[in-house]
């Protein structure tokens, strides 16, 4: 087992991915109990060991959620891009908005159309799990 680095392909296959194929998915716990799911085409690298996403909604569903709940997890899957073919992340999201710009901004085009009057959030995940499967094979990081 390798420590957490998501830099190099890693943050390759997940920046923009929703560009070249599929967004991330993303699963929390929505306040009714039940598992929620859904498509981040905003999800991006921001350091070594965190991602950050966009939630259009200041106040509800994620947001609200991650309050209470900040277990999530993430998953990707592409033939057709360098990189890791496959990722299933685990961490922890809190809200950000101290970095809500800088979130905003590192989004691809079609993530920011969605909310111009930027009303929403940027939330962190950070990251305790990586398992992939890369051109060498399966791997799996680590927090230490």
């Amino acid at each position: 087992m390798a420590e957490l680095n998501l830099t190099g392909e890693i943050a390759e296959a997940i920046n923009g991915a929703a560009e070249r194929g599929p967004a991330l998915v993303l699963g929390y716990v929505a306040d009714d109990g039940t598992a929620s799911l859904s498509y981040r085409g905003s999800t991006q690298v921001i350091s070594d060991d965190e991602l950050a996403v966009w939630a259009r909604k200041a106040d509800e569903g994620l947001a609200l959620a991650i309050r209470a709940r900040p277990s999530v997890s993430l998953i990707y899957f592409s033939r057709d891009t360098p990189g890791p073919a496959y990722l299933s992340i685990k961490g922890r999201a809190r809200l950000a908005p101290e970095l809500n710009e800088t979130v905003y901004e590192g989004m691809i085009a079609g993530e920011r159309a969605q909310d111009p009057e930027r009303k929403g959030v940027a939330i962190v995940i950070d990251v305790d799990d990586v398992v992939g499967l890369g051109a060498q094979g399966m791997f799996h990081q680590e927090r230490s």
